[in-house]
């Protein structure tokens, strides 16, 4: 999920119904896919605005990580979505360094965050990418803190 999605009196009866629905069904020892197939768009009908709503976080956090990407003209991707704002200040600390080791090189590269936002570390991340000469796992998935200062940093493809 990339929001808290809340849901109307309306939908959460209505998921609370199915919910119950599907109980009594589990009770009987026949199954009618018919049946099933309701119960999903009964579901789905009772959760479509947190959906909705879902969507539209993935798409303004994106949105956001793209136009700081382009602004300081980064070749990494950022794809940790619990993290809401690139500005704001980031919970390490303040002598950070990015530790990339799980690439194609053959050595860890080492990058110092020069600042105390999320885009700092970004920044150091997008470099250790660069210059690990692995273009291929440019996704930035996570940063595990080690040895108090280390952020260790995981990439996907």
């Amino acid at each position: 999920m990339n929001c808290n999605p809340t849901l109307t009196a309306e939908e959460f009866k209505t998921v609370h119904n199915t919910l119950c629905e599907l109980r009594h069904m589990t009770l009987r020892n026949t199954v009618d896919i018919n049946e099933i197939k309701e119960i999903v768009a009964k579901f789905e009908r009772g959760l479509e605005s947190a959906y909705k709503q879902d969507d539209q976080a993935f798409t303004r956090k994106n949105d956001h990580y793209h136009a700081i990407k382009s602004e300081e003209k980064l070749r990494a991707i950022w794809s940790l979505y619990k993290i809401e704002d690139l500005d704001a200040v980031h919970p390490y600390p303040a002598d950070s360094i990015v530790v990339y080791s799980q690439h194609w090189g053959d050595k860890p590269v080492h990058c110092a965050v020069q600042g105390a936002t999320w885009r700092d570390i970004y920044r150091a991340a997008d470099n250790c990418i660069r210059l690990s000469g692995d273009d291929h796992h440019v996704f930035i998935e996570s940063f595990d803190l080690k040895n108090g200062n280390e952020l260790h940093m995981s990439t996907g493809s």
